[in-house]
C-alpha cells in the first residue's frame, strides 16, 4: 500500500515537472517566434526600397518556420500533460499559416502576402500572450 502511494505521488510530480517544462518551452519558442516576426517586418520594410534584403527576408521566414514549429511541438507536449487543447490548436494553425504566408511571397501579389503576414503577427502574438498568461495562472 505504501509503495502504491509513493509511486502515485512520484508520477504526479513527474507530470507536474513535465507540464512546467512543456509550458516553459512553449513560452520560449513563442517569444522566439515573435522576435522572428519582428525581423520579418524589418526586412520587409527594407526590401521595399532595396531588393538585396530578399535573402535576409527569406532566411527570416525559415527561422520563423523553425521557431513556430517548435512552439507547436511544445504546445502539443503541454497539451499531453493535461493542458488545454486550444493553445495547441493555435500553435499548429500558426505554424501552418507561416507556410501559406511564405508561399504567397513568391506566388501571389502583395495584396495576399501582406494580410497573411498580419495573420501571422496576430496568431504569433496571441500564442505568446496566452502562454505567458497560462504561466501566471499556474504560479
Amino acid at each position: 500500500m505504501t509503495t502504491t502511494a509513493r509511486s502515485s505521488r512520484s508520477s504526479g510530480t513527474r507530470r507536474s515537472t513535465g507540464s512546467s517544462a512543456a509550458l516553459r518551452a512553449l513560452q520560449v519558442t513563442a517569444a522566439l517566434s515573435v522576435l522572428a516576426v519582428v525581423w520579418q517586418f524589418v526586412t520587409a520594410g527594407s526590401l521595399v526600397q532595396d531588393p538585396s534584403w530578399l535573402g535576409l527576408h527569406g532566411g527570416g521566414a525559415i527561422v520563423l518556420h523553425v521557431t513556430s514549429g517548435l512552439a507547436a511541438l511544445a504546445a502539443l507536449w503541454w497539451w499531453r500533460t493535461g493542458a488545454s487543447l486550444r493553445l495547441a490548436v493555435l500553435a499548429v494553425v500558426t505554424f501552418a499559416v507561416t507556410f501559406l504566408q511564405a508561399w504567397s511571397g513568391d506566388h501571389a501579389p502583395l495584396s495576399v502576402h501582406v494580410p497573411l503576414s498580419l495573420t501571422v503577427v496576430a496568431t504569433t502574438t496571441w500564442l505568446l500572450v496566452a502562454a505567458v498568461a497560462a504561466g501566471r495562472r499556474r504560479a
